[in-house]
């Protein structure tokens, strides 16, 4: 990796880390059509094939088990209910994760925002890992049409291409947690969309808590991001909420498109671009005189002025093109709106099923329980049970953190769904246990 060769003010992109447009047109997508996509390209089935091609293929699919039912089984009317719940009312998707594939043929087109989500999603691919699809308790004719389908449509290593994370300590967990959850298959297919909506959250509020820390030129650890369930009550006195929570990623985020945008134009010569904060590490002396002349053609290209101090070196020159990056979008300039549109997405579409409005305690995160039930399976992993305090931990290293006041109210979630194990009446001595 190295400083492009043709540093040229272009149009602002961060296709390459994040999947929001500045088109608030084009930020409309459907979790349930990006799950679909989603498991297809996790089990290879998509990749570079046209999704074209996929629908004649699983069509061509319909007619080989119809042909291979009707030899086995003659009756005419046997095959007609097969057909009437499995295909055409679409069942056929609920047999496994893999044969989501079958919904995924009836949103074919217009999935440019889905295919954006996706492409961040796919951060959480292992590489060259084929993903389990092993599923139990099938009846008679789910299994028919499993092992057919397994035998026309092999699972492949998923396609790679375009996966970047900015934050891999956050993905290489959650890719962790992709494979436990695919070894337990029908969980998986009850819970994926819950995993990716929560990944994609968790991914969003941590890049906007530690977007501007590029110049510390290392990976992003896992930042404090308070939590409540949502069952407890806030109040301005919980200070961790306040100092650490929702609006902590609320003023990060107007600075998301700007640095991704700067990000992505430092290497227009790469296909495979790095985040700016291990970019900045690749950089030398020889680098400051185009980084300059990038600033001046820039400004100039921006309508904007150049900062009056002197910037020769590398630590300047960045930090003055950051300032420019932002300043095109500033209240009253031209592309002011762009930004605009992306924060206004971010917060209405990502970060919504998560905030809620408690009165003088403002905007707050908060876990449902559909969610924290997950991350519990999550966390505990596949282990019988966890201390209280390292489900705590694991739920830290994931980017959620309780106060005392959510610990206690953590605790008591546990032993409404009766999970807990007390071995004494010390909280260390509390294990949680998981529910699959």
């Amino acid at each position: 990796m190295s400083l492009s060769n043709n540093l040229k003010p272009s149009s602002n992109s961060m296709a390459t880390f994040y999947p929001i447009s500045t088109n608030e047109n084009s930020n409309d997508f459907d979790w349930n059509t990006v799950t679909n996509l989603f498991l297809s390209e996790l089990y290879g089935l998509v990749g570079e094939k046209k999704i074209s091609k996929l629908e004649n293929e699983l069509k061509l699919f319909h007619q080989n088990f119809e042909e291979k039912f009707k030899q086995q089984v003659p009756d005419l009317q046997a095959w007609e209910v097969i057909e009437d719940i499995y295909f055409l009312k679409n069942n056929i998707a609920k047999i496994a994760p893999k044969l989501r594939i079958f919904s995924l043929s009836e949103d074919a087109q217009n999935l440019s925002a889905e295919k954006r989500i996706v492409s961040l999603l796919k951060t959480l691919f292992k590489k060259n890992y084929i993903y389990q699809n092993d599923v139990n308790n099938l009846n008679f004719i789910e299994q028919k049409i499993y092992e057919s389908f397994e035998a026309m449509f092999p699972s492949n290593i998923p396609d790679h291409q375009g996966a970047n994370s900015y934050l891999p300590k956050l993905s290489n967990i959650f890719a962790d947690d992709l494979i436990f959850l695919t070894r337990n298959s029908k969980y998986f297919l009850e819970n994926i969309q819950l995993f990716l909506e929560l990944y994609l959250f968790l991914y969003t509020s941590q890049l906007s808590i530690v977007i501007n820390s590029w110049r510390e030129a290392d990976e992003p650890k896992i930042k404090e991001c308070y939590f409540i369930l949502d069952t407890e009550r806030a109040s301005r006195e919980r200070a961790c909420l306040q100092r650490s929570g929702y609006k902590l990623v609320e003023k990060g985020l107007d600075s998301i498109f700007p640095i991704l945008a700067l990000t992505e134009s430092l290497q227009n010569n790469v296909e495979q671009k790095v985040p700016l904060w291990k970019f900045v590490t690749t950089l030398t002396d020889q680098d400051v005189e185009p980084l300059k002349t990038y600033c001046h053609e820039f400004a100039d290209n921006r309508k904007l002025k150049v900062s009056n101090s002197h910037f020769e070196d590398l630590a300047s020159s960045l930090d003055e093109l950051q300032r420019l990056y932002k300043a095109q979008f500033a209240k009253g300039e031209t592309r002011a709106s762009r930004n605009v549109n992306i924060v206004r997405a971010i917060k209405n579409i990502i970060l919504k099923p998560f905030t809620q409005s408690r009165g003088s305690a403002g905007t707050v995160f908060v876990l449902t329980q559909e969610y924290l039930l997950l991350l519990t399976n999550l966390v505990i992993g596949s282990r019988e049970k966890l201390r209280l305090y390292e489900v705590l931990k694991e739920l830290e290293l994931r980017g959620i953190f309780f106060d005392k006041e959510s610990q206690k109210a953590l605790v008591e979630f546990y032993e409404r769904l009766g999970n807990v194990e007390k071995m004494s009446d010390s909280g260390d001595a509390i294990y949680v246990k998981k529910t699959i």
